[in-house]
């Protein structure tokens, strides 16, 4: 008799990163229970993925609000892994405590509470950010390099101020908030399980989720329209020219996926936190082969990175203890081009 694939929670498989874990887990072997806050919402995933779905490898549940006390006790069950990977990604907010930290907070309490319940878990992923590791008040820190150690400063009063300090603020506190509560029932002897947290920049890349074309280009998910608009000429601060990002530090969509399937498979015992980089560049650093070849659509051309401006990112620990091999900037840039050529969104 066939030994059953390992079973792991994936919160937010529907979004932009959540749709390549899914894939990259499915891959690799494990069922996959997604958590959904309607069952329609995994329309697009059924049909994307009809055979693991036929199979019993992939199963969704409808969870409708992440955030009710014990939203994902039951979904957590029988579960060997949870990939926490659904938290929202926007700037723009009229109350950043209420729209940005809170959610985040508190969505983040609950699965750490669920998982502390389970009998059969053996290792929690958290999506976190960069956010959580930068400090802005000493951005662009030319010569620093960043490492897993590094939190950024952000206080509550800071978070109240607007959307940008808020998301830092949601991030920031979403992943001690869970290091603290993981720690504290590892001390008392109620976590058996190993935690790991993942802090990309800016995550580009193709999409793989459910892409809304009949909105345009604002029917993409925050980064890709960003990217999307930059390297198109069409953000109105750098139009015609090819926008330079606010961020330079990116890591490709694929990258991250993998580095939660790397995760899972990390020695008993290790809980780390990784930080996961491509590079420092910006957009028009990927733009050679694209201008090589006379593609038509992009901006002027636009500023190029010099990186001794910049702070960097430490990507050591992540290629040595997740075996990561970054892609390339220009791989990014080119594959995303291309996927969104083709539903005809460039």
């Amino acid at each position: 008799m066939a030994t059953a694939k390992p079973l792991v929670l994936l919160t937010g498989p529907n979004g932009f990163v959540g749709a390549h874990v899914l894939d990259v887990l499915l891959k690799n072997n494990y069922r996959v229970r997604g958590t959904v806050r309607s069952l329609s919402k995994a329309t697009f995933l059924e049909k994307k993925h009809p055979r693991a779905c036929a199979e019993g490898d992939l199963t969704f549940v409808a969870v409708p609000d992440i955030q009710a006390p014990g939203a994902l006790d039951e979904a957590a069950q029988g579960a060997e892994y949870i990939c926490h990977v659904a938290s929202p990604y926007f700037v723009f907010s009229s109350d950043p405590i209420k729209e940005l930290v809170e959610p985040a907070v508190n969505g983040t309490r609950n699965v750490v509470s669920s998982a502390l319940k389970s009998k059969t878990l053996k290792r929690m992923t958290i999506l976190s950010s960069f956010a959580s590791v930068v400090d802005l008040s000493k951005s662009p820190r030319p010569g620093y390099t960043y490492t897993a150690d590094d939190w950024d400063p952000v206080t509550p009063e800071q978070a109240a101020r607007d959307g940008y300090y808020g998301y830092h603020a949601s991030k920031t506190f979403a992943e001690r908030a869970a290091w603290d509560m993981w720690k504290e029932a590892k001390d008392k002897g109620e976590a058996t399980w190993d935690l790991v947290t993942l802090c990309p920049p800016m995550i580009y890349g193709p999409p793989g989720h459910e892409i809304h074309e009949e909105k345009g280009v604002e029917g993409l998910n925050t980064s890709l329209m960003y990217l999307t608009l930059g390297v198109k000429g069409q953000l109105p601060e750098y139009k015609p020219k090819v926008a330079t990002p606010g961020l330079p530090a990116w890591v490709d969509v694929r990258d991250v996926a993998e580095a939660h399937a790397k995760a899972l498979v990390l020695d008993e015992g290790v809980s780390e936190r990784f930080l996961l980089c491509g590079g420092v560049d910006y957009f028009e650093d990927g733009l050679a082969g694209l201008r090589a070849r006379g593609e038509e659509g992009l901006g002027e051309e636009g500023a190029h990175c010099d990186r001794t401006k910049h702070f960097d990112l430490d990507r050591a620990k992540a290629e040595e203890m997740l075996k990561l091999q970054f892609v390339p900037f220009q791989e990014t840039v080119e594959d995303t081009w291309e996927a969104l050529k083709q539903i005809g969104l460039v």
